[in-house]
């Protein structure tokens, strides 16, 4: 009991999920396909798959979104890429959307990334055809796949180092492990086993993930790498003051690799 209660603490601290789409693709203009993959604790996630129509490229971007709200406030930025030639397959976790379950446990957040990795590839996508995409916590499953397979590239969208240095800015303190060890994400050691190619997006002025956190797991992980500053940008508005580059820079990098 006692376990089941630190868990739903810590979970209800880290996780805020929303069952209602505030946007729905089609009010973007976009053809959308619902789609629903399978975890392998027998859980529905749902997502959008969005094909490119203009001078597609071979690629699809596996969009892993932050901890608040759904995939439906992550559309304009499905559209950027689309509309740049890049397929998007947009995940919802578990407890989110219309995916059925709840977090309870870090691990959840790595299944449900396997699972939509693993729904792209039945769709015929290669390893070395997808780009994982993780938006700040989404930055944990893209990570961690990333070092399992050697896919086409990761980018990260102001990532942090762990929850226990997270924890330590926000609350001021660092928790002791039992009381985090579900939740215990170290992408500072992760991203150390990467196989992948990585960007990392982060803003000099982010007060939710320090722009240090982002520095740090740069100089952690393996080469081909490539770090892009956004000057004066903060967590949630990082888009909207990087600009037309906030796409550009990452597709440039992409695009790059052989």
């Amino acid at each position: 009991m006692l376990r089941w209660l630190i868990n739903t603490m810590i979970a209800s601290m880290i996780f805020f999920p929303t069952r209602e789409f505030s946007l729905e693709p089609s009010r973007l203009g976009l053809a959308y396909e619902d789609v629903f993959c399978k975890t392998r604790d027998g859980l529905q996630i749902h997502g959008w798959f969005l094909e490119a129509k203009e001078n597609p490229s071979n690629f699809c971007l596996l969009f892993f979104h932050g901890n608040a709200d759904n995939i439906s406030i992550r559309l304009p930025k499905a559209k950027e890429w689309l509309d740049r030639g890049i397929s998007v397959f947009l995940v919802d976790y578990r407890g989110y959307g219309k995916s059925e379950g709840e977090i309870k446990r870090g691990e959840d957040l790595y299944e449900d990334g396997k699972a939509a990795f693993e729904g792209l590839r039945q769709r015929g996508f290669h390893p070395s055809q997808i780009v994982l995409y993780g938006e700040s916590l989404g930055g944990v499953p893209a990570i961690r796949l990333g070092s399992e397979e050697k896919c086409k590239a990761v980018i990260l969208e102001a990532p942090f180092t762990s929850t226990k240095e997270l924890a330590k800015k926000h609350y001021g303190l660092t928790p002791p492990d039992f009381m985090i060890k579900d939740f215990l994400f170290d992408n500072e050691s992760e991203i150390t086993k990467l196989k992948t190619p990585i960007l990392i997006v982060h803003g000099t002025a982010d007060e939710i993930v320090p722009f240090e956190m982002g520095k740090r797991l740069f100089d952690q992980a393996p080469a081909p790498k490539e770090f892009f500053e956004i000057r004066n940008a903060r967590h949630n508005d990082i888009s909207e003051v990087g600009g037309i580059q906030f796409y550009e820079k990452p597709l440039q990098f992409v695009m790059s690799l052989q």
